[in-house]
C-alpha cells in the first residue's frame, strides 16, 4: 500500500507543477498572447477580385478584361472547324488571347454557337458542313440575319459530336475553361428559334438529349450550364444561365420556370421545363449575362436595386459577356453587383485554448459565407503560423470543404499549434487558399489582413 502511494506522489507532483507553471505563464504573458482567448473578427466591405466569379467580358477584348478574373469565349463552329476534321487551335488562342489569360490566372466561360443573328446575311457553321447539309433556313427577322441549320439532320448531329469531343480534349488539358454553357442549338446558342422561320425548329426532346450528351460525356474539368431547366438539367444535375439578367419580367419568368416548371412552346414538339429543387444552385452554378434590352447605365443606376435583387435571388456566380466594362465597371453600381456574384468567405471568430494534457494549443476558426453561392470546387485551405518577425514556423492543412459552405452558413474548423517558445513570444496566424492546379492562384477572404505571398495574416494580436 505504501509503495503504491509513493509511486502516485511523483505523478501528482507533476500535475501540480504543470498547473503552477500554467498559472505562472498566464500571469507573465502579455494579455494579447494569452493561451485561452476568443477574438471576434469583422467582414470587410472590400470588393474582392476572386477566381471563378464576377464579370466575364469578351475574351477578345483585352482592355475589357484587365480587371476581371473571368473571360467569355463565344466560339462559332465556323471558327472552330473551318475544314472538316481540322480544328483551328492557333487561331482560337490568338483571337481570344488564351495564353495571356492563362498566365494571369484567369478562367473562361465558353459557349459553342451555330447561329448568331447579325446585320448581314451570313452563316456560323463551316462551309463544308453547309455543303453537306443545306437543309437549314436563311432568315431575316427582328433578331437580325443569319442561317439557322436543321438540328435534326443526322450528318449535322454526327459532325457536332466530333467537334465537341475535339473541343473537350483541348479544354480538359487544363482548368482554364471553368464553365461551359451548352449552346449549339438556336439563336446565340440559347435554345430557341424565331417563330418567323418556318423551315426549321427546335428538335424534339430525344434529340436534344443527344446534344447534351455530346457535352456531358466529354468535358471533365468544366461545369456545364443550360439556358432553361429542361429535363436534362434535372437528370444530369447541370447549372443554368440567364441571358436576360436585369430584366424583371424575363428573370421572374425564368425563376418561375425553375420553381414550378412549365413548357417552352415551339412550332414542333414543346420542350418541358422541369421544376428543380430550391437548392439546386448549391450543387451547380448559375451564370448568364445582363440583358441588352436595357441600357447598362440604367441597370447600374436607377434600376440598381432590382438588378441586385435578381442577382441574389438567382444565386448568380458570373455575368458575361454583356457586363459592365470600361468606365461603367468602375461605378458604385458595378462594384455592388460584383459583390453579389459568387462566394464571399471570411472568418468571424478565432478561438484558442491550451491543453495541458498534450501541450497543444488548439485553434478554432469559424468560417462564414456572405455571398450568393458557394465555390463549386474544393480548393485546399492551409493555416500558417508565423513568429512576430514574419518567419514561418508551422503549417497545417485544414479539413474544410469550401463547396459545402453555403451563403448564410457557418462552419467551425479545428487546428492546432504544437506548444513551443513561439507561443510565449508571440505568433501570427495566416490563411492560404490555393488552386489545386496552379499554386500561384489564391483566393482572398473578405477581411482586412496583411498579405504575404497570397497568404492572409489574421492579425488578432494588438501591437
Amino acid at each position: 500500500m505504501g509503495n503504491k502511494m509513493a509511486k502516485k506522489i511523483p505523478y501528482i507532483l507533476m500535475i501540480l507543477m504543470g498547473i503552477a507553471i500554467a498559472v505562472l505563464l498566464f500571469a507573465v504573458l502579455p494579455s494579447r498572447y494569452r493561451l485561452n482567448r476568443t477574438v471576434e473578427l469583422e467582414e470587410s466591405g472590400e470588393l474582392l477580385a476572386n477566381p471563378l466569379i464576377g464579370f466575364a467580358p469578351p475574351a477578345e477584348n483585352e482592355d475589357a478584361c484587365e480587371e476581371t478574373q473571368l473571360v467569355y469565349i463565344g466560339l462559332t463552329w465556323a471558327e472552330w472547324e473551318p475544314r472538316e476534321g481540322e480544328y483551328a487551335l492557333d487561331d482560337l488562342e490568338e483571337k481570344y488571347h488564351i495564353a495571356q489569360w492563362k498566365a494571369e490566372g484567369k478562367h473562361a466561360v465558353l459557349r459553342f454557337i451555330c447561329d448568331i443573328p447579325g446585320e448581314e446575311a451570313h452563316k456560323d457553321i463551316p462551309e463544308w458542313l453547309y455543303q453537306k447539309t443545306r437543309d437549314g433556313s436563311w432568315y431575316d427577322t427582328e433578331y437580325g440575319q443569319g442561317y439557322s441549320p436543321d438540328y435534326e439532320n443526322t450528318i449535322f448531329r454526327e459532325a457536332h459530336a466530333s467537334a465537341i469531343a475535339a473541343l473537350a480534349v483541348y479544354c480538359n488539358e487544363s482548368d482554364f475553361v471553368a464553365y461551359v454553357e451548352l449552346g449549339s442549338l438556336g439563336h446565340w446558342g440559347e435554345w430557341h428559334i424565331s417563330s418567323e422561320i418556318d423551315a426549321v425548329d427546335m428538335p424534339d426532346t430525344e434529340i436534344c438529349w443527344e446534344y447534351v450528351l455530346d457535352y456531358s460525356d466529354q468535358f471533365s474539368n468544366a461545369l456545364l450550364l443550360m439556358r432553361r431547366n429542361y429535363e436534362m438539367v434535372a437528370d444530369a444535375g447541370l447549372g443554368l444561365y440567364n441571358d436576360m439578367a436585369g430584366d424583371t419580367d424575363a428573370t421572374s419568368e425564368w425563376l418561375a420556370w425553375i420553381s414550378a416548371g412549365g413548357v417552352q412552346p415551339t412550332d414542333g414538339e414543346d420542350l418541358a421545363l422541369i421544376p428543380l429543387e430550391a437548392t439546386f444552385w448549391q450543387r451547380a452554378p448559375v451564370g448568364g449575362e445582363l440583358t441588352s434590352g436595357i441600357l447598362m447605365e440604367n441597370l447600374l443606376g436607377e434600376n440598381l436595386s432590382e438588378t441586385l435583387r435578381m442577382a441574389e435571388e438567382s444565386h448568380m456566380t458570373f455575368l458575361g459577356p454583356n457586363c459592365p466594362t470600361g468606365a461603367l465597371a468602375d461605378t458604385d453600381g458595378a462594384r455592388e453587383l460584383q459583390k453579389r456574384l459568387g462566394y464571399r468567405f471570411y472568418i468571424s471568430q478565432l478561438e484558442t485554448r491550451y491543453s495541458f494534457l498534450n501541450s497543444q494549443l488548439y485553434v478554432s476558426l469559424t468560417w462564414e459565407n456572405t455571398g450568393s453561392a458557394p465555390l463549386y470546387w474544393d480548393w485546399p485551405v492551409t493555416m500558417y503560423v508565423y513568429d512576430m518577425d514574419g518567419e514561418l514556423q508551422y503549417w497545417e492543412g485544414l479539413e474544410l470543404n469550401l463547396s459545402e459552405l453555403m451563403p448564410g452558413g457557418k462552419t467551425v474548423v479545428e487546428a492546432h499549434i504544437p506548444y513551443s517558445d513561439l507561443i510565449q513570444e508571440g505568433y501570427q496566424i495566416g490563411i492560404g487558399i490555393t488552386s489545386p492546379y496552379n499554386k500561384e492562384e489564391t483566393l482572398k477572404l473578405a477581411m482586412d489582413a496583411q498579405e504575404i505571398d497570397g497568404i492572409q495574416i489574421i492579425d488578432v494580436f494588438e501591437r
